[in-house]
């Protein structure tokens, strides 16, 4: 069985340790940390998602002609990495904090609140990712911009529409 070494200071942690045992054991002493610092519990995963994100992002844009080696960015890949540790972490742990607050505060387990706080968390990492996306990658921007300009067209083109659909009706 399970044989710390003696008076919990460590030494000969894994000696009587069977080796399917030793991930478990690590995952509990790694879940206590995670416990005790829930800044780096929010900012590990967030940062991870974060240069997930850009890989995903920097894969499905590539230019196929080119090897995926020669093009990618690991410079992006780092810096959303970073903005997901030093700026989206903190932020989403703020923003959770004020969720367990305000947000049945009852009841802040339910499968509801549960449902509804996930929800709102990944709606603002999405939109905190998006911003930081813009910054760091003129194309990205690019295309933001071109799809905006796009999109104001249409609807200046949909207003125009139902003013002469509105004059139409009126003078009738």
């Amino acid at each position: 069985m399970f044989n710390s070494g003696g008076g919990g200071s460590g030494a000969g942690w894994g000696k009587n340790l069977s080796l399917p045992r030793k991930p478990a054991v690590l995952a509990i002493r790694l879940s206590r940390e995670l416990q005790r610092r829930p800044l780096l519990a929010k900012c590990i995963p967030t940062a991870v998602g974060f240069a997930f994100g850009d890989c995903l992002t920097q894969f499905m844009n590539r230019d196929r002609s080119r090897s995926l080696r020669e093009q990618w960015s690991y410079s992006r890949t780092g810096s959303m990495l970073c903005i997901g540790a030093l700026c989206a972490g903190p932020i989403l742990l703020s923003f959770n904090r004020w969720m367990d607050l305000a947000i049945m505060p009852s009841s802040p387990s339910s499968p509801l609140a549960l449902t509804v706080k996930f929800l709102l968390d990944q709606a603002v990492g999405c939109f905190i990712w998006q911003v930081a996306y813009l910054t760091i990658n003129p194309a990205y921007r690019r295309s933001a911009v071109a799809l905006l300009e796009s999109s104001s067209v249409r609807i200046e083109e949909q207003k125009r529409v139902l003013q002469r659909h509105a004059q139409h009706v009126l003078a009738s």
